[in-house]
């Protein structure tokens, strides 16, 4: 006859067992999860920026990555040293304060470039992808016509107001400038490293409910 103690020994394991187990299948969700981040995305269609963002208001997840196309003139240009692109290549960026025609500014990546044009009134047509303003500094010194990061936190004691959150790395302007263009493919997330991280949570959390399961019989044997 099987005691009382026995049985609520079982049912405890069982709880135990099926917790676990739940564990287990809540991490290779997630596990699942991080692949489908991990696959390329779609390109969107190129949208006019101020379909998708305004001056004075943070980007939302629709905006972000888009290609854009913009109209206006640049009003100034700095340079944004030390920094990486997509490919890793570091160099020195120039950025161009643009104004949008009947709206904000905000600022362009036109290319590769150590001298700091002259703007000209010129109206030009930009295409390029809207990224999130960068946080962290790419250099250090602080001087007139540099930027540490390509930030618009960064212009708005020289130039106002009024700027777009983010910046555009420049794909195509016209009239061409001829600078060396920014390569702005679409981001990929790379999550292979807490891909598998979560596999070895699944594997931990199933020897835990086969533990459980085999603990009453371990006891008895005993």
């Amino acid at each position: 006859m099987v005691s009382r103690q026995k049985i609520g020994l079982i049912f405890l394991s069982l709880i135990f067992a099926v917790i676990f187990f739940r564990l287990g299948v809540w991490q290779l969700d997630k596990a699942q999860l991080m692949q489908e981040i991990a696959k390329p995305q779609t390109e969107r269609p190129t949208i006019s920026l101020t379909a998708v963002a305004q001056p004075n208001k943070s980007l939302d997840t629709d905006a972000l990555n888009r290609n854009v196309t913009l109209r206006g003139r640049y009003i100034a240009n700095v340079i944004a040293p030390n920094q990486e692109d997509s490919n890793g290549k570091v160099a020195t960026w120039l950025v161009g304060i643009f104004q949008v025609n009947g709206s904000g500014k905000i600022a362009v990546v036109r290319g590769v470039s150590d001298s700091i044009p002259n703007p000209s009134n010129t109206e030009i047509d930009v295409e390029g992808r809207l990224v999130p303003s960068q946080i962290n500094n790419k250099f250090g010194e602080v001087r007139p016509g540099v930027l540490s990061r390509v930030d618009s936190a960064l212009l708005l004691s020289e130039y106002g107001s009024d700027f777009f959150d983010g910046y555009v790395i420049a794909r195509a302007e016209n009239p061409e400038s001829n600078y060396v263009k920014v390569p702005s493919p679409i981001p990929v997330v790379k999550v292979a490293g807490f891909y598998w991280q979560h596999i070895s949570y699944v594997v931990v959390w199933w020897l835990f409910a086969l533990l459980a399961l085999a603990a009453p019989f371990i006891r008895s044997k005993r």
